[in-house]
């Protein structure tokens, strides 16, 4: 798999990332409220080094995942991926962090050991470090799993298209989720309304949305091969199985799939109905 872009590959993204995070870290076991400490040197000078040290090792770890995905990507060296991700991504910078603010500590006289710096903050240390090597590794596959979806449909789509086109077959535009497909009208079965809403059933999509009305797609589908049932209902041949007289020399037409809506001819249309039933297409 290729490196994929993703927004982690941003550094003001990741800028404002460290920022949160250390203005997090840095107020940590403060008995005043942050409005407080803004009006005091003591917050910028410890939320400035918060940052530079967060900011440091955030692009310690950027770049340290960005070498390992080149050198062992996750799907081809598993097990070793994982182990030096623990050790360069892992161990080394939060050696580095350690040192780092016991750097901090000890240019203002205090022993790192006699602070709770390593029973309160470390541990988050650690937590956000272990967050950070996940999504450096994890986003760049959603991306690329999510990028391959919208290809496959695409291509599904065109290929679609293409079939329609060499077959002469007319080109219908459907939803498929957020989706736009262009399939074969051949392929319908079913052209139905259903809450003021235009859907097409097909054989191997199931039932899909359209932006056509019934009226379009009845002038878009072969007349030898679709019937307009009524105003709610379009049907092709081979989904109509049998039909028997009703009231008023209506016709009810058995359908299979079964449709949502009556599947009834009106005594106008059903001569017409007749004919075009018992024809050959």
């Amino acid at each position: 798999m290729t490196n994929e872009a993703t927004i982690l590959d941003r550094f003001l993204f990741r800028l404002i990332a460290v920022l949160v995070a250390s203005l997090y870290v840095s107020e940590l076991g403060s008995i005043h409220s942050i409005f407080e400490r803004l009006l005091t040197k003591a917050f910028y000078y410890e939320f400035g080094v918060t940052l530079i040290i967060g900011l440091t090792v955030s692009e310690l770890i950027y770049r340290i995942n960005d070498l390992l995905s080149r050198k062992y990507p996750l799907h081809d060296h598993t097990a070793m991926r994982i182990l030096l991700q623990i050790v360069f991504g892992l161990v080394i910078p939060a050696i580095a962090v350690f040192l780092m603010a016991a750097f901090y500590f000890g240019v203002n006289g205090i022993n790192i050991f006699k602070t709770d710096y390593l029973v309160f903050v470390f541990p988050l240390v650690i937590i956000l470090l272990i967050l950070l090597n996940l999504l450096y590794i994890l986003v760049p596959y959603f991306v690329h799993a999510y990028r391959l979806q919208k290809e496959s449909k695409l291509r599904m789509d065109l290929t679609s298209l293409s079939s329609a086109l060499n077959t002469g077959g007319n080109v219908i535009k459907v939803l498929d989720g957020a989706s736009v497909l262009h399939i074969d009208g051949n392929e319908i079965q079913l052209a139905y309304i259903v809450e003021g809403k235009v859907l097409v059933k097909m054989l191997d999509k199931g039932e899909l949305l359209t932006d056509y009305t019934l009226d379009e797609l009845e002038s878009m589908l072969p007349a030898q091969q679709f019937f307009r049932i009524n105003r709610k209902l379009i049907a092709s041949k081979d989904s109509c199985i049998s039909y028997k007289a009703c009231s008023y020399g209506k016709l009810e037409v058995e359908i299979i799939p079964v449709p949502p809506v009556p599947a009834i001819v009106s005594q106008l249309k059903a001569k017409v109905f007749k004919e075009w039933i018992g024809s050959n297409a």
